[in-house]
């Protein structure tokens, strides 16, 4: 079984971004949105960023099928799973390059799109804020 660093590190590469590791968490939390890019600062003043999903939406095995989400059909958790990663990881990818915008911005969209085909910005699993 591939850990959920592994699969992201695996995007990272076939996207052909130069990005560090990102620490990648399941949270049993997290209830009203199935992925999250979080920057935390330290009590030094460094920051740190990582992805949190959710357990109880993207371990769920009663969805509909098709699911869409990021604007693409997913027929299977996994591919549900891969494209919340994927998200994600585009806000990443932002943050890491000094953007001043890393949330659903035009550029948000334009990797979303250019990178891994989504036709939406927004991941539709929960509530997105």
């Amino acid at each position: 079984m591939t850990t959920l660093n592994a699969r992201a590190a695996a995007i990272v590469r076939a996207a052909g971004w130069a990005l560090p590791r990102i620490p990648v968490l399941w949270s049993a939390r997290m209830v009203r949105c199935a992925g999250l890019f979080v920057v935390e600062r330290d009590a030094r003043g460094r920051h740190h960023a990582e992805i949190r999903l959710s357990i109880p939406l993207l371990r769920r095995r009663d969805w509909p099928w098709p699911q869409q989400v990021c604007g693409v059909n997913c027929h299977d958790p996994e591919s549900v799973l891969l494209r919340i990663l994927e998200h994600e990881l585009i806000h990443y990818k932002l943050w890491k390059d000094g953007a001043k915008d890393w949330g659903h911005s035009e550029d948000f969209r334009q990797i979303a799109w250019s990178a891994f085909g989504h036709q939406s910005i927004t991941h539709g699993i929960g509530v997105e804020e």
